[in-house]
């Protein structure tokens, strides 16, 4: 009869009987029945080690040599910035996003730029088989046409744990992906692939295997209803580099944003377009969010080092209800309320009598609360039937006194929205300092020191 452990899909913890909420990380609904594995064969080579080599000796800081490591270009400007300026050698580098999204794609681009620069890479598809590989491959590009690049591309498709690893120390290839995690399986375990167990202990031997021959490995991981890579949250703390896609708009536009990166920053945004032809580098985003501009208030937020200019679009109406509607897309539903309050107070707005609709157009998602005074001019546009401003910016944090807050960047973001011939920008009051810096900028820089003063800027822009 099989004995059977429960483990939380959160943290890893493993228990011998069900609680309702993890022990260890206080989760709750987060325990799943497994079955207790039993080691089939000895393998040393599949055994459960750690990720990095021990050393004989402790160090001192100061007498560790510095490595000077060169980071791999990858061919696209997006996906260098994302990962931090390029693939770090033996870095293991995690992609998830919902199925057909372009995480497969991507990384096949990948091994042909590689292939291009000599570099031999091994494709490992547990998935798909290898004559559904070069139907994707045939998409991309003419692999007839490039047939010396073609040739430096290995396929191997095998859901054996113990064959792949075999597979990649026969192909010394310069980069291994592995698509996906979840259709793995460690033959020495008795749960099936998929299972938290199995994705712990598979992604811990590539881990070692990848750390060992230094070779930069990319896996792909699959995300559950939640939109979180599905497995235990060990998961995301073995490797080095978590990225996650987004789809936006249409459908053709994808947001790569970086979750974890041991190597670089966590705030960077790669935007890429779908085409016949593959995912290609949207230099441009904010021009791409603003074409189809409607009436509403821009603002511009700050995804890593890039400014990315957005529009705030809002509907005010009467609302029968005895607690009018909230409706919020793209950002937290908590500081729309909290901005309606503020709204309400010192601009003395019946807005409790409102059904209130805000949304961020493009599909986008705010979260800094630079965002605010767009929010709100945008709630006071359609409040009062104001007409829109298309050359106008708005920039600042509202605080709880109804004051108008400095938020950081402000040279990079009013730079950015100059370039897109915005003529106006009304933003917090400037500390001398500021103002010398921004002197040579030809936007006209409003400043508003809280709501009241920055209300009767935009109308006074408005002619009202």
């Amino acid at each position: 009869m099989s004995k059977f452990i429960w483990v939380c899909n959160v943290c890893g913890h493993e228990a011998h009987g069900y609680f309702g909420q993890c022990p260890n990380c206080a989760s709750w609904g987060s325990l799943e029945k497994e079955a207790v594995s039993k080691s089939k064969s000895k393998s040393p080579a599949l055994k459960h080690s750690l990720f990095v080599s021990s050393e004989d000796e402790i160090k001192k800081l100061s007498e560790i040599e510095e490595s000077d490591i060169k980071r791999l270009n990858t061919g696209s400007e997006e996906f260098d910035r994302v990962l931090g300026g390029g693939i770090v050698p033996a870095s293991v580098n995690l992609i998830g996003g919902q199925p057909g999204i372009g995480k497969s794609t991507l990384l096949l681009q990948l091994a042909f730029f590689f292939a291009a620069k000599n570099l031999k890479t091994l494709y490992v598809s547990a998935e798909e088989s290898s004559s559904q590989l070069k139907m994707r491959a045939l998409r991309l590009r003419s692999v007839e046409e490039d047939e010396r690049v073609a040739e430096r591309i290995l396929v191997y498709t095998e859901s054996n744990l113990e064959k792949i690893i075999e597979a990649i120390k026969k192909s010394q290839a310069d980069l291994v992906i592995v698509d996906s995690i979840q259709a793995i399986y460690n033959p020495n375990l008795d749960s099936i692939p998929g299972n938290i167990t199995q994705i712990k202990e598979c992604c811990s031997n590539l881990n070692k295997i990848a750390k060992t021959l230094a070779l930069p490995l990319f896996i792909v991981g699959h995300i559950n209803k939640d939109g979180d890579i599905a497995g235990p949250k060990l998961l995301e703390h073995m490797v080095d580099t978590v990225l996650q896609f987004e789809l936006l708009k249409d459908g053709s536009l994808r947001l790569l944003r970086s979750i974890k990166n041991r190597f670089g920053s966590t705030d960077e945004l790669a935007v890429f377009e779908m085409k016949e032809s593959g995912l290609e580098d949207v230099k441009d985003p904010s021009q791409i969010f603003l074409n189809e501009r409607a009436a509403g208030v821009v603002t511009a937020i700050k995804e890593g080092r890039r400014p990315l200019l957005c529009e705030v679009q809002a509907l005010v109406i009467h609302s029968e209800q005895h607690n009018p509607r909230r409706v919020a897309n793209g950002i937290d539903f908590t500081r729309l309320h909290q901005i309606l309050a503020i709204m309400e107070k010192y601009l003395k707005l019946p807005l409790s009598k409102q059904d209130v609709y805000v949304s961020v157009a493009g599909g986008l998602s705010i979260k800094e609360p630079a965002s605010d005074l767009a929010i709100a001019l945008s709630i006071l546009e359609k409040k009062d039937n104001l007409a829109a401003l298309y050359d106008l910016i708005a920039l600042g944090e509202i605080g709880l006194a109804g004051e108008i807050r400095q938020i950081s960047n402000l040279e990079i973001r009013l730079k950015e929205s100059q370039k897109l011939g915005f003529k106006y920008a009304i933003t917090p009051v400037l500390n001398t300092e500021m103002r010398l810096q921004l002197s040579n900028l030809k936007i006209q820089i409003l400043e508003a020191q809280n709501i009241q003063q920055a209300v009767k800027i935009f109308q006074k822009l408005l002619g009202h």
